[in-house]
């Protein structure tokens, strides 16, 4: 059976997309802190099956409900730890509240089930950006690049990377092939993009 099949339904949302690149470029520039508050398990709810904790954790997540979707994710990977998808989903739901540590133990979790995922190599070079370890965010970044060049984040990750290593012309050829590789793109992270891009061609 296939296990990554699972993350279709979150992993093409736009609003992942834009929540990932968002807090990439805006949790970086802040300078923000891991978070280590862990949403708490829910406590009474009643028995699924990890599938139907995963759907659950999808449907909380499209509604902003990001505690309730990591609660839901964490359930799904309970019952079924072999499931790439639902750790994939997990991490990103932690991610996006600014836990971190969690976010990658989730990612290296999926990793170590499907080492050449491109989409978790890419986030697994996100949450190094956010730890300031650059080199090895670069690492899992071109990984995820080499293992699929088609996918459009690993080239925003690179962007926001070279432009922190002070490497402008790579930034730039970064950020100018993520505009210019659609329609696979979150539409919203098109001005962010293209802002970074006008700021290092005008040398700022």
């Amino acid at each position: 059976m296939d296990r990554t099949c699972n993350r279709i339904t979150l992993r093409r949302h736009n609003t992942l997309r834009l929540m990932l690149l968002a807090l990439l470029l805006g949790l970086m520039l802040a300078g923000c802190a891991n978070s280590n508050e862990t949403p708490s398990a829910a406590t009474s709810a009643p028995q699924l099956s990890a599938q139907e904790y995963f759907d659950q954790g999808n449907v909380f997540y499209e509604q902003g409900d990001l505690q309730s979707a990591a609660n839901a994710f964490r359930e799904a990977v309970a019952l079924d730890d072999q499931n790439v998808g639902y750790w994939h989903n997990l991490g990103v739901a932690y991610y996006s509240l600014n836990a971190l540590e969690d976010a990658r133990t989730s990612f290296e979790r999926g990793l170590a089930l499907a080492p050449d995922d491109a989409e978790l190599n890419y986030l697994m070079g996100v949450v190094a950006i956010q730890f300031d370890q650059l080199s090895e965010a670069e690492t899992y970044l071109t990984r995820a690049n080499q293992l699929d060049s088609a996918l459009p984040e690993p080239y925003f990750g690179l962007g926001v990377l070279y432009r922190l290593q002070g490497q402008r012309e790579q930034a730039i050829a970064a950020f100018e092939t993520f505009l210019e590789i659609g329609p696979g793109q979150d539409p919203a992270a098109i001005p962010v993009a293209e802002a970074e891009l006008e700021a290092l061609l005008a040398g700022r």
